[in-house]
Order: structure tokens, then C-alpha cells, then sequence
């Protein structure tokens, strides 16, 4: 309805202005030397207009002339780009497929198309990378450190190199630099961290993580490391706070609190630590080296009364009674151990001693949640993945419903 109105109102403008002109009186008269040339007004008029149409469609074709050259090659540079972010799309696939070939010649095509541009200097350090020249990338890294917006990764493939050769130093410099072109980034941060472990300062490690089992297995490290007893004991302490049931940061605690004096308060962890987890590395920390076999094996009964039946209980006291020529004591808590569960092989061991008979050697005390390894001794990170505090007892095993005799 509104657009039939407005369609009226101008015809009926258009008529109005129109009548108007037909309207007008008397004529135009123009002299050009001998010639005179006379129309009515509302034919000069007419072509008045007529000619200044004529003459504004000159003009833009004019314009539109001159202007072609410039929008010729603004096309032909628009194309260029197109192509050239084409190419660095599919560098960046065949990077993250680890496709070497068809990085570099995405890469050597961006080049050509954008020139060496932040990102196409990124693209051609990584395709070098991958193709295994080291040189190469590292000097297209260090002109990628040159860029204000694209330094981080710059740096970030710097540490790669310098941590691929063993170069510490550098890595380290490399962290510093990365972490101040992007501050507060998570990956820097873990990868201080790295290099903190990597150097055994776990000390300076235990700042730059907040996840309680890393915390554990670093406080453990660090004191052990420690230089003084009471720097020991600090860091023992922040070992059971993250991990209250973690066995190594129990037998930490207990050893830093020996060193400065505190045998009783040792005793008392290590006996609260077997109640909520047993384990040997506690029973090793709990009997005294100087004490005879019989001393130990009266020590044992103590700490496996805090959880009888249990499979560690039951093995602690079949090693004491073995060691205390106890065989009748030792057969019954072995078999008792195995009955628990016992699964890495040491109750085994324990009754091939006692028949004289060849036993298969025990299981790998630690296995790594992570990668799922096994592992003779403890550290604070597996040594085969390097993911910090994963390493738990491989065989735990479970409460006894009875204890059997014989």
C-alpha cells in the first residue's frame, strides 16, 4: 500500500514539474557568429539536461579509464594473496600432518605469492625442521625473533633445537625470552619447569607447579637435596601436605625428622602413614639398621598391627621372621601374602628360600601411571616419559579377610 503511494506522489511530481516546464514562455535564442539558433524554453531546457547527462557519462568514463590500470593490478594483487594464504593453510596441514615435502613447497609457494612475511618465515622454519635441516631452521627462527607479533614463536623453536642438542643454557636464555614476549603463557612456565628438573633444581621446580602429586614427588627431590636438616624437613613437610598417602613423602618426612632429633615424631608418621597406606619403603624407614634380627622382627609385629592382614603387613612379617630364623612364622605370613594378592613376586621368593628352590625374581617396584613402565627405583619424574610424580607401587594389594594358619 505505502509503495502504490509512493509510486502516485512521484508520478504525480514528475507530471506537476513536467507541466511546469511545457508551460514556460517565450524561447532561448543562442548566436554562434552567423548562426542563430532559437527554441522554445522548454525545449532548451530539455536539452540542457540532455547535455549535462552526456557530458557527467564522459566524464565517468574517463575516470573510469584512468582507474583501470591501478584496478587491474589491485585485482591481479588480490589473487596473489588469496593464493598465497591458500598455500599457508596447506603448510600449516601438511606441518601438523609432519609431512616434510609438502611443507616446504607450501612454504617456497607463500613465499613467492607474499613474500617473507612473519608467517611464511614461521612456515619455512618449521618445513625445515621437519625435513631435518637444523641450520636452516634455526636461522629462519632467529629472523622470526625479529618480528614484534611473531617473536614467541620465534623463540619457541629456538628451545626446541637447543633442547634437541643438549644445549641447557641456551634453553634456558630461550625460555626467559619467550616468556617475555608472551607473559603469563602456560607453555613457558611448563617448559621452565622442564629445564628446572632437567638441571635437579627441584627446589626452584616446586614454584612453577601447583598439581599436588607434581608438588609431592619435587618436595621429595628437594629434600633429599637439601643443604641443611631443617631445609629437609620444610620440604618433607610440603611432600605430605600435597600427597598425605604417598609412601615416599611419608619415608621423606620421617628421615628429615630424624636429622634434626625427632625419632619419636618419625616413628609416629611412619606408623600413621602404614594405616592409611602400607607400604615397604615404610617398613624399611621403620626397623633400625643397628637393631639384631629378633629386635626386628619384634618392630614389625608393631608397625603391621596398624593394618593387619594386609599384604604388606603380612610380608614385612614374613622378611623379619625369615631374617629372625623364624621358618614356621615365615611360611605362614608368605602364604598369607599370596593370599592377600601378592603379585610382584616377593612372598614367592620368601618360600623358595625356605624350600631351597629356585623363585623368579621379584617385579619392578614402580610403575608409571602414564606410559605404564615399571621401574627398580623411584625418581621424582619416570624416566621414560618425564612426566613428573606418576610413579606408584606397581603390586598395592589388598586387606586380608582372615589369615590363615600353617
Amino acid at each position: 500500500m505505502w509503495k502504490a503511494l509512493k509510486f502516485c506522489i512521484t508520478a504525480a511530481l514528475v507530471l506537476a514539474v513536467a507541466w511546469w516546464v511545457a508551460s514556460l514562455p517565450g524561447e532561448v535564442t543562442a548566436n554562434a557568429g552567423a548562426y542563430q539558433i532559437s527554441a522554445p524554453t522548454p525545449m532548451a531546457l530539455l536539452l540542457l539536461v540532455i547535455l549535462v547527462g552526456l557530458l557527467i557519462i564522459f566524464f565517468r568514463v574517463l575516470g573510469g579509464l584512468r582507474r583501470a590500470p591501478g584496478q587491474f593490478a589491485g585485482w591481479r594483487g588480490q589473487r596473489r594473496v588469496v593464493a598465497g594464504e591458500v598455500a599457508l593453510q596447506r603448510g600449516l596441514v601438511a606441518v601438523a600432518a609432519g609431512d616434510a615435502n609438502g611443507a616446504r613447497t607450501a612454504a617456497a609457494k607463500a613465499r613467492a605469492k607474499l613474500g617473507e612475511t612473519p608467517f611464511v618465515q614461521w612456515l619455512s622454519a618449521e618445513a625445515a625442521r621437519l625435513s631435518g635441516q637444523q641450520d636452516e631452521a634455526r636461522q629462519a627462527f632467529e629472523r622470526l625473533t625479529e618480528s614484534k607479533e611473531m617473536r614467541f614463536l620465534g623463540y619457541q623453536g629456538l628451545l626446541q633445537d637447543s633442547l634437541k642438542a643438549g644445549r641447557m643454557d641456551d634453553a634456558a636464555r630461550q625460555v626467559a625470552a619467550a616468556e617475555e614476549a608472551y607473559p603469563g603463557g602456560a607453555w613457558a612456565r611448563q617448559q621452565r619447569l622442564h629445564l628446572a628438573v632437567t638441571a635437579e633444581n627441584y627446589a626452584a621446580a616446586l614454584r612453577l607447579t601447583q598439581e599436588p602429586r607434581e608438588r609431592a614427588a619435587l618436595a621429595v627431590a628437594a629434600a633429599e637435596k637439601a643443604e641443611t636438616p631443617k631445609l629437609a624437613l620444610e620440604f618433607a613437610k610440603q611432600a605430605v601436605k600435597a600427597d598425605p598417602a604417598s609412601p615416599v613423602a611419608v619415608a621423606a618426612l620421617a628421615k628429615a625428622l630424624r636429622g634434626v632429633g625427632k625419632e619419636r615424631a618419625a616413628r609416629k608418621i611412619l606408623s600413621k602413614g602404614w594405616a592409611v597406606a602400607p607400604h615397604k619403603l615404610l617398613a624399611a624407614a621403620w626397623l633400625s639398621p643397628e637393631a639384631t634380627a629378633l629386635e626386628r622382627a619384634q618392630a614389625a609385629a608393631q608397625l603391621a598391627a596398624q593394618q593387619p592382614g594386609h599384604m604388606e603387613s603380612e610380608l614385612l612379617l614374613a622378611e623379619t621372621s625369615l631374617a629372625a630364623k623364624l621358618p614356621g612364622e615365615a611360611r605362614r605370613h608368605a602364604r598369607a601374602a599370596l593370599a592377600a594378592g601378592n603379585e610382584d613376586g616377593r612372598a614367592a621368593v620368601i618360600l623358595a628360600k625356605l624350600d631351597d628352590t629356585l623363585a623368579p625374581a621379584p617385579a619392578p617396584t614402580w610403575r608409571c601411571t602414564a606410559c605404564k613402565t615399571q621401574h627398580e627405583d623411584w625418581s621424582p619424574a619416570c624416566p621414560t616419559c618425564g612426566k613428573l610424580g606418576t610413579l606408584t607401587a606397581n603390586h598395592p594389594g589388598k586387606a586380608l579377610a582372615a589369615t590363615p594358619n600353617g
